[in-house]
Order: structure tokens, then C-alpha cells, then sequence
């Protein structure tokens, strides 16, 4: 499509711009349509153990996987230190101890011991991972009548608040530490973690019997289950509730509601879709005693064959009677009677060697309110937030990173950078002599990449420009605007995720490009390279000199991924990069004194924790950035001279200090607004300077 044949400026630029996008948002749909697709066919290309013998040789190697993904050994040895006992509460065949442990400095753990009255030593034991259950965790009705009643079965139960829910919440936001990232962790190894340092306490007491262990729980609680069970033997029988699913048709449904706005991080462990399905979860466990239980009615946990998966491969290992799998059909996610009464007869036959396996009947059981003081551990009935233990530990961490690995090129990356350049796709006639034009570039994923030409009247040079708001924007950019005197054909870009290709689902997006182990940010950059190489390999472009142009927090970490690939793998290296409005330092992430102090605050009620900050989007959080290149030293392996104009800091400030570890390089230089905003073409080259 071309615009015009008439003088330059007929129309204004912004409005020739105008007339050639396309709605916002229009292409987003292809965005998670090749996103969708990349995480079908990871998840296709698994082997899942068809037999004993395959099971067992891939344990091992799955369990270092999956430690590895979770960042366990970013974590202490797991302990439950400094425990101690609050009170007591007795009650018709067993007791409750109120008890407080910390996990990590500073980070205390309110939990209940159910222990039976009379015990007979040494006594089964269960633990029990609370799921997402803001206000009540570990004193939700249903959750005290399961403990109630196991403990006058003969089980000591322990069960303990989550961090973010019950005394350490309401907090919404301790669910969602992407800062867990920046330092090769993430929020299911905190709560792996956690779960250890339970095992552990459970099991130094007296009364329980450290062969016979089991361990339950519902939503995050049951997938808490299957992970701890995967990865130790120490869980002798395991009963996940509504907490297991086939991840393909997980993140297939949950891509309608954004993944619940990824308000829980939980599921999201960076890479797992490449290694496992819960297929695998099944198979680290097998040949223990397992008993899967769903509801009919509960698509957020949709669980496809990994029930009939688990009784083809218990078959093989001639342990067809330590696989069940029970679907509650009278009630939906949670963990309600027919539920209950399920694991009753589970835990019995298997641990306490009673009955068949078949539910055993609940009693009429009362519980208490699950706000009533009696049941607070905590000695001043205060409710306290775990998150500024957690990020206490996250900068410690940050202070002392693991030794970098090398890497691999990033997926996107690779794809756009490797043979031969893409070509335009044919709309219009690229590189006419029309003032403004669309043109549109094929991405490795097939993802097309929207973009306009505006000619400099003198063409001299390719100025590659992009903004956070949309391509748009950059019509009435003061720096493009200086750059089109100078001689500078502009092309402004949309990658993924901005302008025309802004997705609806950003959360959704953010968490299945984590769990391929992908960064967002570096499929953004790999849109750019994708457009440069159609670009440059287009007649009338070729050999001509380029530069670099990104506005905006996101825009400008793009930038910063793409440049050592646009410096290496194409004709022509930029001249010159412009970075404007975004970060210097992935350690600002951490380093928020504002936004991380509101992060703290907890609520009774969920909804008003959306305003309480400002937080750096998801996507934006690379898995273990502080191990890797920082920003500086990206832009420091370009040899191009680049500026970097009006940074900003975590609370999305303007920057006014710089500590001496950002280290800026000798061919960057900062400037601040009061050195140029009446001067913008003192920032542009001319393309004919030499570099």
C-alpha cells in the first residue's frame, strides 16, 4: 500500500502514518497463536516413559531438570529453624499445636500440628500443602475438617499458611515475586522450598514414624504434591487434589481468562514444557502409592490421559493397585467431602495398613471459624507479610551470583538471525519513492511484523525506530523528526506486544513464554532482527548505513537484546543506537525503594492490592539476569556509540543516581533531557560521519 504521489508533506507525517496501521492489537492474535503452537510441539516432542525400565533411567535426570528449573540450590539447606510452640488447643481425639518457624531470615511460617489423643508411636504421618486460599489457607473449613479427621485416624497432620495467604497475607502480590527471576529462582522453588523445610520439621518429631509419610493437598497444594513427591522419596504416598492436568490443555484454557491474570505464580517454573508433562511428575513418583483426584467440573485443571498414562505405566511396574484415580463429580475445585472421604481410605490402606483403598466415611465434623483468634499462631494475633524476608534474601543473592554458563543464542534470536535473510512479505511495493509506505517483514515464527517507511527527503540511511505506545508515536518523535533532516529514512517498527501486535493476553504470554524457557523480550528483539534482515536485503537499501532508535522501558530492553546480533549477523552494523526512557540495570528491578515498601502492604480484600503499586510488567523479568550480561554490558560488547536518554529507575522515576556498578562503557554516553530537549538533532548523526 502507498501513500501519495504528491509533494512530501501533503498530509503530515502523522497522519500518513495513521492511514497505514493497521487497528491496535489486530495481529495479536497471531502473536499467541505461535506461541500456543511453540508450546504444543514442545510438549508433543516428550517421551514419556512407556515402561518401568524407561522410568527409571529417566528419574534421575528429570529430578536434576526440575531442581535445576526451580532454582532449588539457590536456597539453604531446608530446615524449619528456630521453631517454637505458641499454644495448644485440645480437642475429642486430638490436639492442635500452634506452632512459628522460619524458612529464610525473617521469614516466619505459622503452621498447626493435628496430633492424635491418645498417639500410638510411631504414628503415620501427612503433610498438607495448603492451595491458593487467600483469607483462610490452612483454616479453611474444608482444609480443617480433612486434618480433624485424619489426626482422630491415627496421622499427625501438618499444614502450614503459604506465604501470601492466611497470617502471612492477604497478599496477592507474594505470590508474584518476579524478582525470585532475577537470581535464577522462582516462585514454585520458594514454595518447594517451604514445603521441604516442613518435611523436614515434621519429621524430627518424636511421634512420627519417618517411613510412613504422606502428603495432600488441593489446586496449588495438589501440584505442590506432585512436585514434592517427584522429587522426594521421603513422601511415601501421595494424594494430589484438583491439582493435576495435561499443561497443553491447561494453558490451552487458560489463555481465555490470561492465566487468571497471572495473579499466582506458582505454576510457572522457566523451561518445564521442554522436559515435562505431568506425565513426568507420574513417572519421578511411580511406583509409590498414588491417588489422583479431580473434579468433573473444574476446566482450570483439565486432565486429558495423565490418569490412564498412570495406570498403563503402574501396569508395567506389576503395581496396578497403587494407582487410582477418583473424580468427584457432586462438587467442583476444592477439597470437599466425597474429596476427602477419597483420601481418608487412600492414607489408611497405604500407610496405616487399613481397609481396601475404597473412601472412608466422614463423620459429622465441626470446625472453627476460620478467623477465630484461637487459631492465630502468631503471639500477637498480627498477620505478617512475608515479602520482605523474601526480598531481603533475593538482594543477598543478587550480591553474590553464580558463575555465568555459557549460552546458548536465545530462540528468537537464532531463528532471525540464522540463513538467509527474511523477506518482505509482498504488500505494496517496498522501498518505492512514495513518502510513506507500509512494510511488512516475516518473523522465525511466522509472526508478520507491521512497519511504515518515511523518507528523509536527502536519503542517506535507515533509522530503525521503535516506541512502547505503538509506531504511531514516532511520527511526532523530536528525535525521529531530527533524524529525517538529517538524511534518515525512518522505519518504524511494532514487534510483538506493541502497537498492532499488542497482545490481549500479556500475562498469559509472560508465563508460557517462561515455562518454554523463553524471554519476551528477547522474541521482541528477534522481530527487530527479522525486520533489519528483510529490510537490508531489499534493493535500494542494501549496503546503505543504519541506526537504532527505541523509546519506552520495553522498546529500549528490546533494543538492548538485539544489538550484539544486529552488530554481528547482518551487512551493515548500526552507526549509532539511541536508547530513551528505559532502564540501565536489571538490579533496578530489585533496588525500589517506593513501589517494593507498597508491594509489603497486605489486604483483606484482594481487589484493592491492584492499585497498591506500580510494578515492572512480568514480561520484562528475565530468568537469572543477575548471573548473566547486564544492560550496560550488552551495550557495552556493541562497539557502535550509543546514548542513552533520560533513564529511569524501579519506581519509574527519572534516574538521578548511578552506583558504580552499572559501569557504563566508554561508547555510551547518558544525557537528560536539559541537555537536548531544545536541541533534539544534537543526538542524531549525520548517516555520512564515519563510526
Amino acid at each position: 500500500m502507498l501513500l501519495g504521489s504528491g509533494p512530501l508533506f501533503a498530509q503530515s507525517l502523522e497522519e500518513q502514518v495513521k492511514a497505514l496501521a493497521q487497528p491496535a492489537g489486530s495481529g495479536g492474535n497471531a502473536v499467541l497463536d505461535a506461541l500456543e503452537a511453540r508450546a504444543q510441539r514442545a510438549l508433543a516432542s516428550l517421551r514419556h516413559a512407556r515402561s518401568r525400565h524407561e522410568a527409571d533411567l529417566a528419574r534421575p535426570d528429570l529430578r536434576k531438570q526440575l531442581e535445576d528449573a526451580l532454582g532449588l540450590k539457590r536456597f539453604p539447606s531446608p530446615q524449619a529453624r528456630n521453631p517454637r510452640r505458641t499454644g495448644v488447643l485440645r480437642s475429642d481425639g486430638y490436639r492442635i499445636e500452634k506452632l512459628v518457624y522460619e524458612t529464610l531470615p525473617r521469614v516466619e511460617v505459622p503452621a498447626h500440628l493435628y496430633v492424635p489423643e491418645p498417639c500410638k508411636v510411631p504414628a503415620p504421618a501427612i503433610l498438607f500443602y495448603n492451595g491458593h486460599w487467600w483469607a483462610d489457607s490452612k483454616t479453611r473449613p474444608d482444609f480443617q475438617a480433612f486434618c480433624t479427621n485424619a489426626a482422630r485416624l491415627g496421622f499427625v497432620v501438618l499444614t502450614f499458611d503459604p506465604f501470601g495467604q492466611g497470617e502471612r497475607g492477604v497478599s496477592t502480590r507474594d505470590h508474584r515475586r518476579t524478582e525470585l527471576l532475577l537470581v535464577g529462582t522462582c516462585e514454585q522453588g520458594l514454595a518447594e522450598f517451604e514445603s521441604q523445610c516442613a518435611l523436614d520439621y515434621l519429621l524430627s518429631r518424636p511421634e512420627v514414624d519417618k517411613d510412613r509419610i504422606g502428603m495432600t493437598g488441593a489446586s496449588g497444594g495438589g501440584y505442590n504434591t506432585w512436585i514434592t513427591a517427584a522429587l522426594d522419596d521421603r513422601i511415601r504416598v501421595l494424594v494430589p487434589v484438583v491439582g493435576t492436568s495435561d499443561f497443553y490443555l491447561q494453558l490451552h484454557h487458560t489463555r481465555g481468562n490470561d492465566w487468571y491474570r497471572a495473579q499466582e505464580h506458582c505454576h510457572f517454573i522457566p523451561g518445564l514444557l521442554r522436559f515435562a508433562n505431568n506425565h513426568e511428575f507420574v513417572a519421578m513418583a511411580a511406583p509409590r502409592p498414588t491417588l489422583v483426584i479431580n473434579a468433573t467440573d473444574d476446566p482450570g485443571f483439565p486432565i486429558g490421559d495423565v490418569h490412564r498414562y498412570g495406570r498403563r505405566l503402574y501396569s508395567d511396574y506389576g503395581k496396578e493397585d497403587k494407582f487410582r484415580y477418583f473424580e468427584d463429580s457432586s462438587s467442583g475445585h476444592g477439597y470437599q467431602v466425597k474429596k476427602r472421604e477419597a483420601a481418608y481410605g487412600w492414607f489408611l490402606r497405604w500407610l496405616a495398613g487399613r481397609g481396601d483403598g475404597s473412601p472412608f466415611p466422614e463423620p459429622p465434623t465441626e470446625t472453627r471459624p476460620f478467623n477465630s483468634p484461637e487459631l492465630r499462631c502468631f503471639e500477637d494475633g498480627r498477620k505478617r507479610p512475608a515479602g520482605p524476608g523474601i526480598i531481603e534474601y533475593v538482594k543477598r543473592l543478587a550480591e553474590n551470583p553464580r558463575p555465568a554458563e555459557p549460552e546458548a543464542p536465545p530462540p528468537a534470536t537464532a531463528e532471525a538471525a540464522a540463513g538467509t535473510p527474511h523477506k518482505p512479505l509482498p504488500l505494496g511495493n517496498p522501498l518505492s519513492r512514495a513518502p510513506v509506505e507500509r512494510f511488512v517483514a516475516a518473523a522465525g515464527d511466522g509472526v508478520k511484523v507491521p512497519a511504515f517507511l518515511a523518507r528523509a527527503e536527502d536519503e542517506k540511511g535507515f533509522l530503525l525506530a521503535l516506541d512502547d505506545r505503538g509506531k504511531e508515536w514516532l511520527a511526532s518523535d523530536p528525535i525521529v523528526m531530527a533524524a529525517r533532516k538529517k538524511g534518515w529514512t525512518v522505519c518504524g517498527l511494532d514487534p510483538r506486544g506493541i502497537g498492532e501486535l499488542a497482545v490481549s493476553k500479556p500475562a498469559w504470554t509472560a508465563a508460557v513464554s517462561l515455562l518454554l524457557g523463553e524471554y519476551f523480550v528477547q522474541r521482541q528483539a528477534g522481530d527487530l532482527l527479522a525486520l533489519a534482515a528483510a529490510l537490508q536485503a531489499t534493493e535500494g537499501a542494501a549496503g546503505k548505513p543504519f541506526a537504532c532508535y527505541a523509546r519506552g522501558p520495553s522498546a529500549a530492553l528490546l533494543l538492548v537484546h538485539a544489538l550484539p546480533e544486529l552488530a554481528r549477523g547482518h551487512r551493515t552494523a548500526p552507526q549509532w543506537h539511541i536508547l530513551r526512557d528505559g532502564f540501565l540495570s536489571y538490579r533496578q528491578f530489585l533496588e525500589r525503594p517506593v513501589s517494593l515498601e507498597r508491594s509489603y502492604a497486605l489486604f483483606g480484600d484482594r481487589e484493592k492490592e491492584a492499585t497498591s503499586e506500580k510494578e515492572i510488567p512480568f514480561h520484562l523479568f528475565p530468568h537469572r539476569a543477575l548471573e548473566r550480561l547486564d544492560i550496560m554490558a550488552s551495550l557495552g560488547s556493541v562497539k557502535a556509540p550509543g546514548l542513552v536518554v533520560d533513564p529511569i529507575d524501579g519506581d519509574w522515576q527519572p534516574a538521578t543516581v548511578f552506583g558504580s556498578r552499572y559501569r557504563v562503557p566508554p561508547q555510551v554516553r547518558l544525557v537528560f533531557g536539559s541537555e537536548w530537549g531544545s536541541q533534539p538533532e544534537r543526538l542524531v548523526q549525520d548517516p555520512r560521519s564515519e563510526r
